[in-house]
């Protein structure tokens, strides 16, 4: 279980920022504040950053969906420490209001304040802008 969480957690996107948007906060700076937020364990935070009805999951494992499901799934991990939280986009593609980001991610954590887990991975992402923000539609991540 702890594994699972690990692996979508750590889908920590980045993205190149639009220059065609008035929007003040880039897709970057959107998940800046997501892997902030990660290592600061705030799920409710965390999951303002996505869409009301997005989608998180991991390869073959069932898909976490909604906002509220998202909430409760990292409220569930009240035991978890987040010390290194990594991400290398191999590609990114932001076509008018959507963006789309390949990569790779590598996380450290600490559970119960003894054991020390390290997850890899890639993932790809889909990110929303609607008339205020962009938003975290879709997390998928995978084994390399």
């Amino acid at each position: 279980m702890y594994t699972k969480f690990f692996r979508i957690l750590a889908v920590s996107i980045s993205f190149c920022s639009c220059s065609e948007t008035s929007i003040k906060e880039t897709p970057l700076d959107v998940i800046k504040k997501y892997e902030r937020l990660v290592r600061e364990m705030k799920a409710d935070s965390i999951s303002q950053l996505f869409t009301n009805d997005a989608e998180i999951g991991h390869e073959d494992q069932p898909v976490i969906k909604g906002r509220d499901s998202i909430y409760s799934f990292l409220s569930s991990f009240k035991n978890v420490r987040v010390i290194l939280n990594r991400d290398e986009i191999v590609t990114s593609l932001i076509k008018n209001d959507s963006a789309i980001v390949n990569g790779n991610y590598t996380q450290t954590v600490i559970v119960s304040g003894k054991d020390t887990v390290n997850v890899s991975g890639k993932f790809i992402a889909t990110m929303i802008r609607n008339k205020d923000n962009w938003l975290i539609a879709k997390m998928k991540t995978g084994s390399k």
